[in-house]
């Protein structure tokens, strides 16, 4: 995964599974992820009262589920029972082990940088004997934590910008850019150095939701160089890409 790219060996990541078509963090997203032949899901990780480690992007379930309840605050027995669309509004980490298949790769996004929630989440991943998993981490001080405790892949999901130094400094492997500031310049430049690119489609100025692409722009980022791209359609994703090298080889 931390291989520089070239457009056959660009890793494309179901942003919270496959989004598009299922809802986010959900068992059927998932699933369909697999199915469409992504190289990584991509999952949102927080920790309840408990201590229990559950998928879920919001830090509430407003949006998901039109609840007050806020995960930090809540147990994970009571969350259990909140449904959405046939299933649990925030799934645990243990379902997620036990829904995809062990040889695949996942990416957590870390929305509860705590460092009481980093350390169960390293130690469950140890426990999982999953070795195909990388942290994504916000802050500096999460990078140096869990770099300490393993020797997983970390993708640095910066808070700031100009922080790609101490990052890499920190023991981070694979920078994370917003679409809208991956330009060529940009990504050459990381990759010069020998770090790999992944690239958060949509946001920002593109006028796209997170995640949405624009396949022309997709060609341009990976012909600059990054390997990797987080998309809400992995299928949609690979056609643009791999479909082009295709056409063009032909």
């Amino acid at each position: 995964m931390s291989e520089p790219a070239a457009p056959h060996s660009v890793s494309i990541v179901a942003h919270r599974g496959f989004s598009a078509r299922h809802r986010e963090n959900s068992p059927h997203a998932w699933h369909a992820a697999v199915e469409a032949g992504a190289d990584v899901v991509e999952v949102d990780i927080r920790m309840t009262r408990d201590g229990v480690l559950v998928c879920s992007h919001d830090a509430d379930l407003k949006r998901l589920a039109g609840r007050p309840e806020t995960i930090a605050a809540t147990d994970a027995a009571e969350l259990t029972g909140i449904v959405v669309a046939g299933a649990a509004a925030t799934p645990t980490l243990e379902h997620l082990f036990a829904t995809l298949p062990a040889e695949q790769p996942i990416l957590f996004d870390v929305k509860d940088e705590r460092f009481e929630a980093l350390d169960r989440l390293v130690a469950a991943a140890a426990a999982s004997g999953r070795d195909r998993l990388v942290f994504g981490l916000h802050e500096i001080a999460s990078v140096r934590r869990v770099r300490q405790r393993t020797g997983a892949a970390i993708l640095g999901l910066l808070a700031s910008p100009g922080e790609e130094d101490a990052f890499f400094a920190a023991g981070g492997d694979i920078l994370r850019l917003w679409e809208s500031d991956a330009t060529s310049d940009l990504i050459a430049a990381v990759t010069r150095r020998g770090h790999p690119v992944w690239v958060t489609t949509g946001h920002g100025a593109t006028g796209r939701r997170v995640g949405d692409f624009d396949a022309q722009a997709l060609r341009r980022m990976a012909a600059d160089g990054a390997s990797g791209f987080l998309v809400n359609d992995p299928s949609g994703a690979r056609a643009a890409l791999f479909d082009q090298l295709a056409e063009t080889k032909a």
